[in-house]
């Protein structure tokens, strides 16, 4: 009888190891598309390049649904348009919780940027250098085995008006 517990007990703790190092692989993805979110921002938004909409979305397909990319295309494009583009770089990111489903997640996180925008018809810095602090929520599915961004909701945000220091 005490035989059949110790098996038992090994067996339940080898399931948790195997769960645990489920769920530790899921956060890391989920992680690594917010990254790769935020890294497209930063690319995009100070790039001279002229992508139509379909093949933004295409780009963006391993990223966010898309839903999300139609609405940072649209966002990058009204500043270029505008002859505005954006350099800027995210300081830091912190994962403050990350919650997952089957088949949904959310995480919070922490992100300190630092941005400026330049003109490129008069060649000039018209918004000099800020740094905002956001807490964000981003909601994701799991697709096709992959997590993707399906909402983001800014929780706060604070700048620094004054430019760098």
């Amino acid at each position: 009888m005490i035989h059949i517990r110790k098996i038992i007990l090994i067996q339940a703790f080898l399931y948790g190891l195997i769960a645990f190092s489920h769920a530790d692989e899921e956060i890391k993805k989920i992680k690594q598309v917010i990254k790769m979110y935020n890294r497209t921002i930063v690319e995009e938004a100070k790039t001279d390049r002229h992508r139509d909409i379909r093949t933004f979305v295409k780009m963006m397909e391993d990223i966010a649904t898309e839903k999300v990319a139609k609405k940072l295309y649209i966002w990058i494009q009204s500043w270029h348009e505008n002859g505005l583009f954006m350099d800027s770089q995210i300081k830091k990111i912190k994962f403050l919780n990350i919650s997952i489903n089957k088949k949904s997640a959310k995480a919070v996180t922490e992100e300190y940027w630092s941005y400026k925008y330049f003109d490129r018809r008069i060649n000039k810095i018209v918004k000099p250098e800020t740094d905002i602090f956001y807490k964000v929520e981003y909601s994701l599915i799991k697709k096709d085995n992959r997590w993707l961004i399906s909402k983001i909701k800014v929780l706060e945000e604070k700048q620094n008006q004054e430019g760098k220091k």
